[in-house]
C-alpha cells in the first residue's frame, strides 16, 4: 500500500497552517520572524504547494529506473 506523500495535503488535513508550519520550522533553524514574515513563507509554501501537486500526484511505475548519476 503507497502512502500519498504530498505534504500539502497532509498539512491541510492536519488542521495546521502554512503559517503554523512556517513558524515551527523558523524557529528549529534559529530564525526569529516576525507576523509580517512570516505570512510571507506562508503564502510561497502554499504557492509551491500549488505548483508541485500535480508532479507529486504522478503515480510512477515500479519498474522505471532512475536516471544516472553524473560523475565528472
Amino acid at each position: 500500500m503507497e502512502q500519498d506523500k504530498n505534504p500539502a495535503k497532509d498539512l491541510s488535513n492536519s488542521g495546521s497552517t502554512w503559517r503554523d508550519y512556517a513558524n515551527i520550522v523558523s524557529h528549529a533553524q534559529g530564525y526569529q520572524l516576525d507576523e509580517a514574515q512570516l505570512g510571507r513563507v506562508a503564502a510561497q509554501l502554499e504557492l509551491i504547494g500549488m505548483v508541485a501537486a500535480p508532479l507529486l500526484a504522478l503515480q510512477l511505475p515500479a519498474e522505471l529506473e532512475p536516471a544516472p548519476v553524473f560523475r565528472p
